[in-house]
């Protein structure tokens, strides 16, 4: 039977996109799933921060009167405004089961909705922008979820391939054991900046709970500032920020998040690790869909509020960065040694650094120093047309 793609329109249909990874991911056990409130809340036009300025639609694949596949078209108009020469629309939310007539539908729809907003390339998967779900894991399928990162088939890629998509860039993510010793020569070495820069007047403190907006706005500063020249980039509304640091506010244990300031109390360089609340989810996918949204918050509190440490096994690293001024001084080896160091304290086992570009060796030579090792890697795919 033919394959019939439709706009999502209605709470119904709504719910149904919602409802499709589960098929998927069914006999799959390393998936987990998004947050579902979240989830819901990035789709949802009238209450997500992107769509201030951003615009989505969402389509649905279906033969024989059953789902078989979903996609969002995305305009991110910040984004070209940051890469006036990219003229780049991009695609997110996909799911579909293994067949090239599906795929083929579902990009084919994107691609006339993106052709439509003035733009000759296509870009994906990206969930909205490069601060959430981004790329296609190629490798380290077998290794868990954290949180906003991706998991998909591996024969995902061949859809892309097929429908004549080509590499844009490759992301890698670090798998970091908190079960053996840091390498005692980092260890030093991050250990005489922290005291030079100290002396210098720098001081290296924990997030503050009881002022967390303002140390919020610390954090995307530095982060604006440091990330602007990276591929792919587009700064953030502060209300997205706001979007983040409610989420952080749960799962941002004291420890986790630390923030260094120049001798004048100005912004220097920050990291942001939470806990992988994607623990609550996997456990969650037991229960039916529509216990999901409850059985997921109810372990992510019980988790946070009254579960004895450690509270979570696993955490990862997904900010960090520091302020043009300040680069060559080192400190961004305190900054991949924190990990480390505060994982261990809470009882973790494991953190996640995450994600990189391929290509960035100034950051990818820190980690490795400190003891990560390469174990995902992810594509994001072009299409011009």
């Amino acid at each position: 039977m033919a394959v019939e793609v439709k706009n999502v329109t209605g709470t119904k249909e709504m719910k149904k996109f919602l409802k499709f990874p589960w098929v998927i991911y069914k006999n799959d056990p390393i998936w987990a799933p998004e947050l579902l409130m979240d989830l819901k809340k990035k789709l949802n036009k009238k209450k997500h921060p992107f769509y201030d300025y951003g615009d989505a639609d969402f389509f649905m694949a279906y033969r024989d009167g059953e789902v078989v596949g979903t996609i969002a078209a995305i305009d991110n108009p910040k984004h070209n405004s940051f890469h006036p020469d990219d003229k780049t629309g991009f695609w997110g939310f996909f799911e579909c089961i293994d067949d090239q007539e599906v795929a083929n539908a579902l990009f084919d729809a994107a691609k006339e909705w993106v052709k439509s907003k003035g733009y000759n390339n296509m870009r994906g998967p990206m969930s909205h922008d490069t601060q959430d779900v981004i790329g296609m894991m190629y490798e380290g399928l077998d290794t868990q979820r954290f949180f906003i990162m991706p998991h998909n088939p591996l024969y995902y890629m061949k859809l892309c391939e097929n429908y004549g998509m080509t590499k844009a860039k490759d992301l890698v993510a670090f798998h970091l054991d908190l079960t053996q010793p840091i390498p005692e020569k980092v260890a030093n070495i991050a250990a005489l900046i922290r005291e030079r820069i100290q002396k210098k007047g720098f001081t290296i403190r924990e997030l503050d709970k009881k002022n967390l907006m303002r140390d919020l706005k610390i954090v995307m500063d530095i982060y604006q500032a440091a990330w602007k020249e990276n591929w792919g980039f587009a700064p953030m509304s502060e209300r997205q920020f706001n979007e983040l640091g409610e989420n952080m506010s749960l799962v941002a244990e004291k420890g986790f998040v630390i923030i260094i300031e120049g001798p004048n109390k100005e912004p220097a360089g920050m990291a942001v690790a939470l806990y992988d609340w994607m623990e609550c989810t996997r456990w969650a996918r037991k229960f039916p869909f529509w216990m999901q949204d409850i059985m997921q918050l109810l372990n992510l509190m019980w988790k946070i509020f009254l579960k004895p440490k450690p509270k979570f096994r696993r955490g990862r690293l997904f900010l960090a960065g520091v302020m043009p001024e300040f680069r060559g001084m080192g400190i961004d080896s305190i900054l991949y040694v924190f990990p480390f160091e505060a994982g261990k304290k809470l009882g973790l086992t494991d953190t996640e650094l995450s994600w990189e570009l391929e290509d960035n060796t100034a950051i990818i030579s820190p980690i490795e120093k400190v003891g990560g090792k390469v174990y995902k890697k992810m594509r994001i795919w072009d299409k011009k047309f």
